[in-house]
């Protein structure tokens, strides 16, 4: 369960970060939103890595 949180999370960092450059005056927000997700995801997946053990 935390693996597959860990992947959407990853993909809608990876989405807002694309998006961010077509967003005009809202690209900060987009990018630092998909930023604060892409760490969010990194960090469930490597929190659910010693449960593979």
């Amino acid at each position: 369960m935390i693996g597959l949180t860990s992947v959407v999370s990853l993909g809608a960092g990876i989405g807002l970060a694309a998006f961010a450059p077509r967003a005009g005056l809202r690209a900060h927000a987009f990018e630092s939103c998909g930023g604060l997700l892409l760490v969010a995801g990194l960090a469930l997946l490597g929190s659910g890595l010693p449960l593979f053990r």
